[in-house]
């Protein structure tokens, strides 16, 4: 599966790889058309009733359509609230993704946080 920067754009381009029309999905999902075609332009955001239809009808995860509106876990914020040193090794580990460096483009790290 592609990247994708929303859940909209990632919405419609699942629905558009399955060649579905957004009012086939929209009924089979079991949501007004007007509905679905408002979440993949990104003017509304997903309930968790309507995120987990979504979700189990595409085969993704819940939480990455959360994640993709910039809602994280409640039990991650917590986590990183508790461990805030854990974000310094995310980002050692999977690079600065705002800026598009990687691990692999960096040179090796002194230090690897111990897990």
């Amino acid at each position: 599966m592609a990247k994708k920067d929303t859940a909209a754009d990632l919405l419609r381009s699942l629905r558009e790889a399955q060649g579905r029309s957004l009012r086939a999905v929209a009924d089979e999902v079991g949501i007004a058309p007007s509905q679905l075609s408002r979440l993949e332009r990104g003017e509304r955001s997903h309930t968790s009733l309507v995120g987990r239809r979504l979700a189990e009808y595409y085969g993704i995860s819940l939480e990455l359509l959360d994640l993709l509106e910039g809602r994280i876990p409640p039990d991650v914020v917590e986590i990183l609230i508790n461990h805030p040193e854990e974000i310094t090794y995310l980002r050692e580990k999977y690079g600065d993704i705002q800026s598009g460096d990687s691990l692999d483009e960096q040179p090796p790290l002194d230090r690897v946080p111990s897990r």
